[in-house]
């Protein structure tokens, strides 16, 4: 039979196909090299003809490594301590006794461990991504698999098992060769980085776990009830959302060495948290129609056209062409006494009688986004009815009073959202504020 060799060019750097570039980009979404590689260039296959004898080949292995010989297994020692609290349906450890470990920190008596942290920092991992890290490693793992002659050797056993017929039976061994290669190196980078990633958020999982206890805790302090069936009902809508049904996101955790436990852990916590914030402090969250007319203002409008019309009394203590800065202070000054002295749009225009060089503007329905900063944010921060600070402009000194607004150009659709980001901006200051004053007064015992 006639070898199977890798190519290499004049320099003697083997030849990487751009397929193996497009796969490391598979592999940093979690995803195995394509079944269906086309003909490698670099591995180039020729065929033993039927009527050759077979040779006696080991059994083939497709991982780059050589087979080593298996070692016996020592005994368990015994564990100097162990979990004591029997494990529910909420623990991160319900599900899996074989590996559940020993209690590494009690908040106010309640246990957390060893196996929680480390299925936290297992999920925490998987959604921090990495995938510009993962395509790298991947290069760099996969050139050195070609690159080593072992490589060569052993899918020339693997031809020697197979013994082809044809070349194309040949070239359909060989992309089932490759396919093989390249699931087992992916598989071996993820168990490489799932047992790096451990160590790394080893301690961001404690504390995340730490304030979930808390959370729960006070949650049932406050006589909120979280079922089961809601957890349940959460799991099936992430799910949803990730367009796949449970089954199939409960495998895809599994795949990732997560337990599905672990996120069901999570979801109660939020869930307990959520009603307790609601329940204390709901009443203290108070959006108004001016905060969200800010707010959509703010964030651009309806593709950028105004959103908030304003109704403003203007008045302008016009400043000599050239700059004197006396004259510029006095009417500044005088700006100051007329503010002091409105009283409401209804007397905005007898304000500026017998004033010299000054001048009265009713602007109706005036875009907010047509004035200039920061008269804008000023108009757009003040109550209807008042009068904001003098600001200096090209005419002179302005002056600007509030007497309405209204919001144009905006569908309902947007407000709700306007409404619900602003209503969880102040939930979520009032929620770290509360767990705050809960991690103050909660006992903590690390181990």
């Amino acid at each position: 039979m006639n070898s199977a060799r890798i190519q290499r060019d004049r320099r003697g750097v083997v030849k990487v196909a751009s397929w193996m570039v497009a796969g490391a980009v598979m592999a940093s979404a979690g995803m195995a090299f394509a079944q269906q590689t086309p003909s490698i260039p670099g591995l180039v296959v020729t065929t033993t003809p039927p009527s050759q004898p077979r040779e006696p080949v080991a059994p083939l292995r497709t991982d780059p490594a050589p087979p080593k010989a298996a070692k016996p297994k020592p005994a368990p020692r015994p564990r100097r301590e162990a979990s004591t609290a029997p494990a529910t349906s909420g623990e991160a450890g319900g599900g899996a006794p074989g590996r559940r470990q020993g209690i590494v920190i009690l908040v106010n008596d309640e246990p957390i461990t060893g196996y929680e942290i480390e299925q936290r920092a297992t999920l925490m991992a998987a959604g921090a991504g990495g995938g510009q890290d993962m395509r790298a490693r991947a290069e760099a793992r996969w050139k050195q698999i070609i690159q080593d002659p072992k490589t060569n050797e052993r899918f020339q056993q693997y031809l020697r098992e197979k013994q082809p017929r044809s070349r194309d039976e040949a070239v359909a061994l060989q992309k089932q060769y490759i396919g093989d290669m390249q699931r087992n190196m992916l598989e071996q980078l993820r168990r490489e980085a799932r047992v790096g990633s451990i160590q790394k958020f080893r301690t961001q999982a404690q504390e995340e776990l730490i304030d979930e206890k808390l959370k729960i805790q006070e949650g049932k302090r406050n006589s909120i009830a979280i079922s089961e069936d809601d957890v349940n009902r959460a799991f099936v809508d992430m799910a949803q959302r990730n367009k796949i049904t449970e089954a199939q996101f409960t495998e895809q955790l599994k795949s990732q060495g997560i337990d599905p436990a672990t996120i069901k852990a999570r979801t109660r916590a939020a869930l307990y948290w959520r009603d307790v914030v609601r329940r204390k402090y709901g009443h203290q969250i108070n959006i108004n129609d001016r905060d969200i007319d800010r707010f959509v203002e703010q964030s651009g409008g309806d593709k950028g056209a105004p959103a908030v019309e304003m109704q403003l009394h203007k008045i302008t203590l016009a400043v000599p062409g050239v700059i004197d800065q006396s004259a510029l202070a006095r009417r500044l000054s005088e700006a100051e006494q007329l503010r002091k002295r409105f009283r409401g749009c209804r007397n905005t225009q007898e304000l500026v009688k017998g004033l010299p060089d000054a001048r009265f503007e009713s602007l109706a329905n005036q875009a907010a986004s047509s004035i200039g900063e920061p008269t804008r944010s000023l108009l757009l921060n003040a109550k209807d009815g008042e009068m904001v600070p003098p600001t200096l402009a090209s005419t002179g000194v302005e002056l600007y009073a509030v007497c309405g607004r209204k919001t144009v150009k905006v569908d309902e659709e947007k407000r709700l959202k306007a409404q619900a980001e602003l209503t969880m901006r102040e939930f979520d200051v009032v929620s770290r504020r509360h767990l705050r004053d809960l991690r103050a007064e909660a006992l903590i015992e690390k181990r």
